[in-house]
This record gives structure tokens, sequence and C-alpha cells, in this order.
């Protein structure tokens, strides 16, 4: 009896629930918005235990129904932003419930934000390990930190690394490779090189800068402006670019895309990742992309290829390690660019090309990238990362010799013809205690750790170059009419082979290594006023043998940094900076400078930066926005003339000094949740102060714009009817740029400087997005406009793409 009057006095109150909410259905709708009151489109909203649920739209509001009575849990989710759970009743009583829900910005660990993905998904990058190797607030960085999201390289549809610059102020193309201005100073080539996740790649350094990399496995392009030096090495002064790859999310998500556009062109790629257990300790990603195309350029059809798999493991809560391996193909043409007929920049159309039919130029590159981070205690952290980049080429090219067989009339251009085969190595490790704590009223981020860099060519690479071909018994040069340019198979059988040029020899024998001690401590001072203190030894080592017992080349220098933070406003920082820069030169040029056109050994680069401005955040932390004024000093830049030696090899000289100053502003992020916008500007003027050639003091260093400015605002309409569909205007400016090489005046005779000159490219899109599925097409170039990227010389001009459109289907789920 006194069971059942237990289970009795159990069952009444669960009886009498049952009673009141009824047996009906009821429903619930609301809003989600940001804590400014701003729609939140995308988020999930559904009820914890059965299947019920859906996606706000573009107002933020979401509607639920046929819900059975009872009492639920309501379970808010977007990325990027905190959960939220709201406990709910439908009854008889109260058939509908409306809620407004507002979400928190989520703040992530430090172990999270460097080993797992990005979940934000808007054009800001608030935080950023380039300034300081630490997870920093950008906003909280005393340097420039220019940043485009994969948001905004889908929007645009930008395939290749080079599509983005435009959206980065001080920015622009040198030429059509892996080639850039930064604030005035080349990067790429010999002058600089391309960070993946912080660790030194590849990629813009050596021969490897012809291959641009594609944007498939990207979570955001980084920029660091000015010198990294006392971060990362030897850096050219004008920035650092840091490509940072996707990570595994600790939630599923799939997406899949198809395009088609114009010059025969079909891309496809795959992004899949979500964790591989139930305690989500163990993550993956598998990034793949896919392009075939002809180009507009003649004779320069490609193929690209990337499959990019990332697992992260968390053994415990302060224990992360990831590993991610990188493949990337590419076979098709190295465009070399065209030739200026008769000193007429726009004589000739721009698809005209110097490669044959019969070249190719086939490129396998491969990257396995590690890291461990481990939380030893609170204020205590031990990081470790290693990357190797292992960079294959298989080339046939015919190319200029940098010369006109009828000058000053050029019309005929002198050619050459190379075979190349060569292998690329490069390895990195970086180590580093990361600390954290006080000493009296003063808060302490120390960083204190060790980089170690090897660079390495294959010595069973093989180069062989003609500049002649046999034709009846005669030594013919080879040429190329550009009046009647021609195109067949050619049989390298019939060309005459020079003797092995000594810089090819000097190029694989290279081997060297660069070591740096650092340390750097970021003081809080007070709650508004941080310091960076930065200090850094780098060691710089040519491993080569040599078998006449001489002292490898050695450059080593001490590389300071110093900047602050002062927090005028809550939202509203200024800074200030100085900085060193570091640019060791190849140890052949000290070894053996007679080969490259000089009498005495060249010396290392160096320079400096002041950098000062204001940083902010904006409309409730919608649009961050940075205003900076800078000026950079490099001392020993190194030229190549574009001349050749009797034996083939490139002819240097060094310039004394060359200043570049100048201001630059950008933002982007959101004016409203429909208005999207990155908008910026730079001035600059990098001046030549000390120059051994005629007439080059003085004027604005090559391919470095006074003016250039980038624009791309996306609006999307919520309005009944429009829901879904959007529009996107954008474009660039670059004013006129000096030709690296001077030229010679086809009327006169005289050697001159000429100039690439200013454009304006205008960009437009349309798209539309229902639920998971998005239709987009992106028309570049509207108005057709003809110009070039960059050059240079008249014999190396590299024009950009006419009116073209890529239209793309994606599928998320």
């Amino acid at each position: 009896m006194q069971v059942k009057m237990t289970l009795l006095l159990v069952l009444i109150p669960v009886l009498t629930q049952l009673t009141v909410l009824g047996n009906g259905t009821g429903s619930i709708s609301g809003k989600v918005l940001d804590k400014g009151g701003n729609p939140q489109m995308g988020a999930s909203v559904g009820i914890k235990g059965i299947a019920i649920g859906g996606t706000t739209g573009l107002d933020g509001s979401f509607s639920l129904s046929n819900i059975p009575y009872g009492n639920y849990t309501l379970v808010v989710k977007s990325l990027g932003w905190v959960e939220r759970t709201l406990h709910l009743t439908l009854s008889e009583q109260t058939r509908h419930v409306e809620v407004e829900v507002r979400l928190e910005i989520k703040t992530h660990a430090m172990q999270e934000v460097l080993v797992t993905g990005r979940k934000e998904t808007n054009y800001i990058n608030d935080y950023s390990f380039v300034g300081t190797k630490l997870q920093s607030r950008v906003v909280e960085v005393p340097q420039t930190i220019s940043s485009v999201t994969k948001e905004l390289i889908e929007d645009q549809q930008a395939f290749l690394v080079t599509d983005v610059v435009q959206n980065l102020a001080g920015v622009n193309q040198y030429s059509a490779y892996d080639d850039l201005t930064i604030r005035g100073f080349r990067n790429g080539y010999e002058t600089g090189f391309r960070l993946v996740n912080g660790l030194r790649s590849g990629y813009g350094y050596g021969t490897s800068f012809f291959r641009v990399p594609l944007t498939v496995n990207l979570e955001s392009v980084e920029v660091l402006k000015g010198p990294g030096a006392a971060l990362f090495g030897d850096i050219n002064p004008g920035g650092t670019v840091n490509l940072v790859t996707k990570k595994p999310l600790d939630e599923s998500r799939k997406a899949v895309s198809f395009s088609v556009g114009s010059f025969q062109t079909m891309r496809s790629t795959l992004d899949l990742t979500g964790p591989l257990n139930e305690d989500k300790s163990l993550l993956y990603r598998l990034n793949i992309g896919y392009e075939d195309t002809k180009t507009f350029r003649d004779v320069n059809d490609r193929s690209s290829l990337m499959i990019a798999p990332t697992v992260t493991f968390r053994p415990t809560d302060k224990t992360t390690v990831n590993a991610e391996l990188v493949y990337s193909k590419f076979d098709g043409y190295l465009d070399r660019g065209m030739g200026i007929r008769g000193g007429d920049l726009y004589a000739l159309p721009k698809s005209l090309t110097l490669s044959q039919p019969s070249d190719y130029y086939r490129v396998n590159d491969i990257s396995l990238n590690a890291s461990l981070n481990h939380r030893l205690n609170n204020w205590l952290s031990f990081n470790a990362a290693y990357m190797k980049f292992v960079y294959h080429e298989d080339l046939s090219e015919h190319r200029t010799l940098n010369t006109f067989a009828d000058a000053p009339a050029n019309t005929i251009m002198n050619m050459r013809y190379m075979e190349k085969k060569v292998n690329e190595y490069t390895d990195n490790l970086s180590t580093y205690f990361a600390i954290s704590g006080n000493t009296g009223r003063l808060r302490h981020e120390l960083v204190a750790g060790m980089d170690y860099i090897s660079f390495q060519t294959d010595k069973r690479g093989y180069q062989w170059e003609a500049r002649e071909m046999e034709m009846d018994g005669k030594r013919v040069p080879l040429t190329f009419d550009l009046n009647y340019p021609t195109y067949e198979l050619r049989d390298p059988g019939k060309y005459i082979r020079r003797p092995l040029a000594s810089f090819f020899v000097d190029y694989l024998n290279a081997s060297y290594t660069t070591t740096g001690v650092y340390v750097q401590d970021q003081v809080g001072v007070s709650d508004r006023l941080k310091l960076l203190l930065g200090l850094r030894y780098e060691l710089f080592r040519d491993q080569r043998e040599y078998g006449n017992g001489e002292e490898k080349v050695h450059q080593n220098v001490l590389l300071p940094r110093l900047g602050l933070t002062y927090k005028l406003q809550d939202n509203l920082h200024y800074f200030a900076s100085y900085s060193q820069g570091f640019k060791p030169i190849d140890p052949a040029f000290v070894r053996n400078p007679e080969n490259y056109g000089s009498t005495k050994p060249f010396n290392s680069e160096g320079s400096f930066q002041v950098e000062s401005g204001l940083k902010g955040e904006f409309l409730n932390k919608r649009l961050f926005s940075t205003l900076s004024l800078f000026l950079i000093e490099k001392r020993n830049t190194m030229v190549n003339t574009g001349q050749l030696t009797d034996e083939g090899n490139p002819i240097y000289r060094q310039n004394g000094r060359t200043r570049s100053q100048g201001v630059e502003w950008e933002a982007t992020g959101s004016i409203t949740s429909s208005l999207n916008l990155n908008v910026n500007y730079a001035f600059n003027q990098t001046e030549v102060l000390a120059s051994d050639l005629e007439g080059e003091q003085g004027r604005q260093a090559p391919n470095a714009p006074k003016h250039a400015a980038g624009l791309w605002a996306k609006y999307t309409f919520s309005e009944a009817g429009l829901e879904g569909f959007g529009l996107a205007l954008g474009g660039h400016y670059v004013a006129d740029r000096r030709m690296e090489l001077q030229v010679q005046d086809t009327q006169t005779g005289n050697i001159i400087w000429d100039y690439w000159l200013s454009y304006t490219v205008v960009n437009a899109a349309a798209f539309y997005r229902a639920n998971k599925f998005k239709l987009s097409v992106n028309v570049n170039n509207l108005f057709d406009t003809y110009y070039f990227v960059g050059g240079y010389d008249y014999q190396r001009a590299f024009p950009g793409a006419p009116r073209h459109f890529i239209l793309s289907v994606g599928y998320t789920f």
C-alpha cells in the first residue's frame, strides 16, 4: 500500500501537467540578433530532443510550427557566436511563443585559434599570429596588418593569391607571377618569400615564384606591413605575406561548388570538415580544388589541382597536435609576358605570347606542416611547428633574350630556348615558450624561442640553353617577329647548345641555413597603454662546400623592434613602432661577384621602418579600420640589370638607398547586416635616393605606384520578394609605374625610362542564396580596359585580363 501511495504522489504532478498541456500543437517564432540589435542571418534554431528546426532569414527571423504541447529547450547556434538556450512551454493556454534572442561574439582561446578553424563568417580578421607569434587582437598590434578572409575570397571568386591583392592597401602586382610590390618594395623572386601559417614556404622565392599559389585551402591572406625581421628573420622591408590555411572545425560542415567561365574555364572545389569521434578530440578537414582553363593568353592553357587534408588531435584539454599535407600540381605554360612593338604599349592584342605549342611548364609541390601546442600550466605554454616544402619543376620554354634584333624599331625580338629540371627543398623548425604573468603592476606576454630554416637545391638538376639554330648548314639566331608571330611545334634538336652558365652551377650548389634566436615582451603598463619590445639575432650560413678550403659566407645581424599601443577610446587605438629589416644576399654574390658583373662582393640588404597610426572598431565591432603613416628606408637593393655576360650570367648592381613614405587607409566589415564593405587607399612615394645608374636617382622605384585604391561593396536584399538576392560592385585603381629597366626610344634611339600607364578596373557580381544553395556570377573588368599589371621592360610586359565572367553554383550541407 505504501508503494502504491508513493507512485500515485509521483504521477499526480505529471498527469496534471499533461492535462494542462493537452494534445494539441503550437509554434515558436522570433528573431536572432547580435548585442547591437542587428539581424543574424543563417543562425541555426532547433528544439533539443526532437527533429524540429530551421535557420534564420536575412532579417534574423525564424518560425517553427507543428510542435506538440510540452516543455522544451530552444537551442540557437551560429558560427562565431556563443550558443544560447531558452526553456519554453507550449500549452492550450500558450499555443504560440515569440522570442528575441541576442547572441554574443565568441572569444576563442589561443590554442583553439592556432590549430582549429576560424568560425567567423565575415570580412574581418579579428585575431592574428603574424604580428606577435601569439594570438593577438589586430587592433592591439603596433604594426599594420591587412587581411583578406575566405568570405571575401569566395565572394570575388578569386582562385589565385594575386587575385586578392586589390583588397590590400599598398599592395599591387609587380608582374604576373607570385611577385608583388608592398609599400613600394618588390616582394618576390630574390626579394621575398611567402609564409604559410608563420613558416617559410617555397612560394614566392627562387624558381618557384613563377607559380602563383591557389586560394583553395586558405582561411585568409595576411600582410604584416613593414619589416617583420624581428619575428621571421630575413624579410623584405615592404611587408610579409602570410597564407593562413583552413583548419578543422568541431562542427560538421560540407561545401561543394562548380564553376564555368570565360576562356573555357572550369573549376570545382570541395570543403569537408568536422569531428571524427564523439568527444571531438579528433577533427578533420579536406579541401580539394581543380581548374582547367585556356586563359586569355595565346598558347597558355593550364590545369591546376590541389588536395589538402588536415587533422587536429586534442588528447587533453592542454595539448593540441595539428598535421596538414598540401599537394599542388600545375600543367601548362610559363607565360613570359609580351613584347612592346615600336614603343606603343597598346599596338598588339593582349593575348599575344612568346610561348610555342611545344613548350611546357610542369610543377609539383608538396608540403607537410605539423604543429604542437602544449599548455604546461596557466601561465606557461610550449609551441613547436615544422614545415617541409618540396618543389619540382620541369620546364621547356621559348623566351626573350631581353633585346630587339632591329632596335630601335623594336619589332623583332631576339629569343632564347631553355630546358630545365630542378628540385628545391625548404625545411623550417620553429619552437618557442609563451609566458604570461605580472611583475608588480606590469602585465607581461613574453615569447622566447628559436627558428631554424634550411634551403637546398638538388645537385642533379639540369638546364641547357640555345640562342641559335642550324638551318641549311648555317647558324641562325632565334627570333620572334611581332608583326608576323608564328606558332608551331619546334624541334629543339636543331638548336645549338651553349655551355652551361656559371649562374646555374651556383644555383645547383645553393645550400644555406639561417637561425634566429629571439625574445619579445608585450608589456601591459595600464589598461590603456601596452608596450612591445623585441630583439632577434639572425645567423645566416652558406652551407656550400668549397674545394679550396675558403671560409663559408656568414651574414649575421641584430634586429630590434619597438612598439606601443594606447587606447584612446574603447574602440580606438593609437599605435607607433620601429622595426629593422635584413635580407641576406645569395652567397654566390659574395663568393663569385665577377660572375655577376661586379669587381667586389655585393653587400647584404638592410632596412628600417617607422610607423604610426590609428586602429578602430566601429558599429559594434562590425567594421574595422586602420589609418597609418610610415617611412621605410632600404640600403643596398640588388637590381637585375636585364643584361647578360658573355657566359650567359645575369648582371647585377646595387642601389645605395631607397626611401618609401606615405599613408594608407583601409576599412573592412559590415555597415549594416545587408551591406558588406572592403575599401582601401594608399599614397606612397618610394624614391631612389642613391644610384650608380644615371637618371635613376630621384625617381620612383619600379612598379611602385604613388596612388592605389580598391573597393568591394556587397548588398544583400531583405525585402519581400528579393530575399536572398544580392549585388556587388568593386574595382581598383593603380597609378603610373616606372618600368624596372631602361628602354630604347623608338624615335631617337636614346635610352629612357618609360612607364606602365595608370588604370581603373571595375568589377561586378550578382548572387542568389536560398538556404544552403548559392548561385553567383562575377564579371571582372566590366568595361574591358586594356592595362598592364606590371612588367620589366619592352620585352617583358604583363597585360591584365580583358572582360571575363565566372558562374558558380554552390551547396553547403
